[in-house]
């Protein structure tokens, strides 16, 4: 009975799909075969988007904690440091003021003071 239904079902699919087939025109078939091919295109990307969506990627571990682990018997290295300490600023003689990055240094020309330039290739 169910393969009957089956069987009849298909061939009320390919009939149909006969006879709309025959009275579309040839540019609408052309999208209905797009819509297809790219309906059908789509079908194993979903597939692997759900299988690996559905897998746990390590997320059910807990926190490890650094040493020899007991259960697994093997050593759980600690993850490496890094530090990295700001600049300090230096200072050459105590009559001198800090310098600091953000400012010009002491020896730049003031603002408005005619700058001297040299042109490369005039004798």
């Amino acid at each position: 009975m169910r393969n009957g239904i089956l069987v009849i079902g298909i061939a009320f699919a390919v009939a149909l799909a006969a006879v709309v087939g025959n009275r579309l025109s040839h540019d609408a078939l052309a999208v209905v075969v797009g819509a297809l091919c790219g309906i059908s295109a789509t079908i194993p990307v979903t597939i692997g988007l759900v299988i690996a969506a559905s897998r746990n990627w390590g997320r059910d571990e807990g926190p490890r904690e650094i040493g020899y682990d007991y259960t697994t018997n093997r050593y759980v290295p600690q993850p490496p440091v890094v530090i990295v300490a700001p600049p300090q600023p230096t200072q050459s003689a105590s009559y001198t003021f800090p310098s600091s990055p953000y400012l010009a240094p002491m020896n730049a020309p003031m603002l408005g003071a005619p700058r001297e330039f040299k042109i490369i290739g005039e004798e």
